[in-house]
Formats: structure tokens, sequence, C-alpha cells
């Protein structure tokens, strides 16, 4: 299956559509790293913690219950998300940062950018939960606040 996001310039808005079709939205905030999101009625929160660590809880809507977690990997910009006990890997396919995929064994979802100045693209998606398409998103953004956050300090 084929999804199409796009985002606003601040990041804080993706949209998911299948065709014209709305099929899903991750808000998040400009200040935190913290979101929640809706795909095809999954919905699921994100609330990351600590401070040299960081660590993002998968939380159900309410934000009461733990679905998983995401543990970053800033020296290699890559991810591991834990959810329902399942382990996938979030990994950049490309230098340029516009090509990433999440996977667990058979099972992937690839993620294109498909410009170069604007944040939208193309996700393919095989046998992978809603909550972890919406994780590869969330993952995809807190890289790009890193990024931006180095170049501002330089």
């Amino acid at each position: 299956m084929t999804l199409q996001w796009t985002s606003t310039m601040s990041g804080t808005e993706t949209r998911i559509f299948r065709g014209k079709l709305i099929a899903g939205l991750l808000k998040g905030s400009l200040w935190k790293d913290d979101a929640y999101g809706e795909l095809n009625g999954h919905m699921v929160r994100f609330k990351t913690t600590g401070f040299w660590k960081r660590k993002t809880l998968i939380l159900d809507i309410e934000g009461t219950k733990e679905l998983g977690h995401i543990e970053y990997n800033s020296w290699k910009t890559s991810a591991v998300i834990i959810y329902e006990d399942k382990s996938y890997e979030w990994t950049f396919d490309s230098w340029a940062g516009k090509n990433w995929k999440i996977k667990s064994g058979e099972d992937q979802a690839i993620y294109s950018k498909t410009s170069v100045w604007k944040n939208k693209g193309d996700i393919e998606v095989e046998n992978i939960s809603p909550a972890i398409i919406l994780a590869g998103l969330f993952v995809y953004g807190y890289f790009q606040k890193m990024a931006a956050a180095v170049a501002a300090s330089s």
C-alpha cells in the first residue's frame, strides 16, 4: 500500500493521505518532542523524556497505557522502536536524509521525501501497524529538529 505525507514547514503537523483522502494526522509541538497521531483508526501519543539519553514513550491516546517506546542513537542517526513487544529498526537510507525505512524481519515501511524544498513524500507499507508508520514520521521529525538545533548553534 502506498500512502502520501505532507508536513508544515515547522514540522508540527503532518497529514497522511491515501490518494486524495486524508487517512491520518500527526500533530506535534514546536517546543517539545511530544506529539499525538491517528492513522486508520489507531490513535497514539508520543511523550519524550530524558535529557542526555532521550527516549520517547508510545502511549495510548489518553496517555495512560504504555504501548512501546523509541530509543535514539544520535551518533548514527538511527532509532529502535519497540511496539507491542516487537522491535523495529529505523534508519536513513541516504546521506541526504531524503529516504528512511522501518524494518522488522520481512515487515517494512519505506519513506521517501519527493522534494528537497518541501516536506512531503511517499510511504510504501508492507505489514506494518499504523502506530509504527506514525512512529516513523515522528522519529524523522525528531532528527530534523536535532539537525536544526545544531545548525542554529553553529
